[in-house]
């Protein structure tokens, strides 16, 4: 069998991933000469050469990297999408990811996991009960035109609503987590919309 149909024949099995161009010039039963290695330079997109994990750590790294830095990436959607890219034959885990975000080699962009723990947090400041010296405090921000009132949102939690406009204010449409920050915010908005 000639070279090149050997690696026809290799690409029509999926069998794509190789430690090294020598193992796959051996397993073909040639020898190493330049003929050979020039047209595995031809095939060469079509292969993948270095250990399993070598391979793994390409594609994670290459996904890694066209994350929006900071940001929070779903672990077990992040294996789906790499899995697609990986040689027939190749099966990446959740653990391994967890593992790469952890290495600050890999993980040049800050990316975190995605955990109900941290979804759980972002909803948090949403779920208070609200005093009645709150309230009054959401009473002496009211004025002709700014409309602020407090909103149950669907998953239970509560919400303040800032609407403005009128011949007085800009029209604007806010929410916020229902707090003493909140306000400070509020009062300034409310400024910013006054015409």
């Amino acid at each position: 069998m000639k070279f090149r149909d050997f690696l026809d024949d290799q690409i029509k099995k999926g069998n794509t991933s190789w430690e090294s161009r020598s193992e796959i010039i051996r397993a073909s039963g040639s020898t190493q000469s330049g003929h050979t290695v020039r047209v595995l330079k031809e095939y060469e997109n079509k292969f993948q050469f270095g250990s399993v994990t070598e391979i793994k750590n390409k594609e994670i790294k290459k996904y890694f990297d066209k994350q929006p830095k900071d940001s929070f990436i779903s672990v077990e959607g992040a294996a789906n999408q790499i899995q697609k890219e990986l040689p027939k034959g190749i099966i990446i885990g959740e653990t391994i990811i967890y593992n790469r975000l952890k290495d600050k080699s890999f993980n040049t962009n800050n990316l975190k996991p995605q955990t109900l723990d941290n979804q759980v947090s972002k909803t948090a400041p949403y779920d208070v009960k609200i005093s009645n010296e709150f309230r009054e405090k959401l009473k002496k921000l009211r004025e002709p035109g700014v409309y602020l009132y407090i909103e149950v949102t669907q998953r239970g939690g509560n919400t303040l609503r800032l609407k403005t406009g009128g011949e007085f204010f800009k029209i604007s449409d806010n929410s916020y987590p229902p707090n003493d920050d909140s306000l400070k915010l509020i009062k300034k908005t409310i400024e910013d919309n006054r015409r």
